[in-house]
């Protein structure tokens, strides 16, 4: 008994030097959790796609790039607005996939919009600003095959959820704010113009925001924001300031569609959202779920999540008319 609970002792004393060293093992710890509950709840929304929706899966985005891959979930035949919404996945920046989603995308292409999931490189493996860089590529390539992917290029709602919403919404603004893409090194693959929406759901816009006084929440933030900056002194370097996009949002953003659980720690990032789009004279709609947590809208099982979909197509309408509506 003394053999194993000096063993034991050892082994954490051991963990404790690996976390302290490298926020890889951190990382993989939540890329694991994080990546049954995405496996689980695309499971479970798996019962709800309606016939008729059609998918082009693991399309490459970007030569040469494993990870630049993308889906294209078609309405169906008769049903589409010509509206592209493109979907950029959550899971803390180090974690989740397309496909964890791509149930949730067929259930709000059915509703008559070209839905797209794209896949990025995640922590620790690429670094900020990677996911960005790819996204814009991904754009791109959208605009460039727009024929053949049965994509209306001149109208675009770029979408995310979590780390997604975040890494959508700084896309959206390099596209809108050339000072903003110019001080990132980053260079606007499709025109202002044809960025037509933003749907944003439980996303970090104030890194100012993100990081706990203290306990062990501050530690898994540390933790995530290291393996994605590639720096435990993240709040010092001059990158961050990228991060917070409520801080670069202008005139030119596009509309944008926010929501969170009320429940969700996020939910004082939509505040500061909103209230830079207000302030900017932006267009926006913000949707709280009552009761509900972070990616509440996953969850088709329970009426919020369908309130949610119902809420980004009537707010999709909007942007891009259905044929025939004035």
């Amino acid at each position: 008994m003394k053999r194993i609970g000096a063993a034991a002792l050892a082994l954490a004393a051991l963990l404790a030097v690996l976390v302290r060293a490298s926020p890889r093992p951190t990382a993989l710890f939540y890329r694991r959790r994080f990546d049954r509950n995405g496996a689980r709840r695309s499971l479970a929304a798996a019962t709800f796609v309606p016939d008729g929706v059609t998918s082009l899966r693991d399309l490459p985005y970007r030569p040469g790039d494993r990870d630049a891959l993308l889906d294209v979930h078609r309405p169906p035949i008769g049903r589409g607005t010509g509206a592209t919404i493109v979907w950029v996945h959550g899971g803390a920046w180090l974690s989740g996939n397309k496909d964890h989603i791509a149930n949730f995308l067929r259930v709000l292409a059915a509703g008559g919009f070209t839905v797209v999931g794209v896949d990025y490189s995640i922590a620790p493996e690429a670094r900020y600003p990677t996911p960005v860089r790819q996204v814009l590529d991904a754009l791109g390539f959208l605009s460039e095959h727009a024929s053949e992917l049965g994509v209306d290029p001149s109208r675009i709602v770029l979408a995310g959820d979590s780390a997604g919403a975040q890494i959508a919404a700084q896309v959206a603004g390099m596209i809108t704010n050339a000072a903003y893409a110019s001080s990132m090194q980053m260079r606007p693959t499709i025109e202002p113009a044809h960025l037509v929406g933003t749907v944003l759901f439980c996303g970090a816009f104030d890194m100012s925001l993100i990081r706990p006084l203290r306990g062990r929440t501050r530690w898994f933030v540390d933790s995530i924001m290291w393996a994605f900056t590639g720096t435990s002194q993240y709040l010092d370097d001059p990158r961050f300031a990228g991060l917070s996009v409520a801080h670069h949002v202008t005139g030119d953003f596009p509309p944008t569609f926010l929501s969170c659980g009320a429940d969700d720690p996020m939910m004082a990032h939509q505040y500061v959202m909103a209230d830079a789009l207000e302030t900017a004279g932006v267009r926006h709609e913000t949707h709280v779920a009552p009761d509900a947590g972070h990616q509440y809208q996953f969850d088709l099982a329970t009426p919020a999540a369908h309130e949610a979909i119902t809420a980004i197509q009537a707010f999709v309408t909007t942007l891009v008319p259905a044929p025939g509506a004035p």
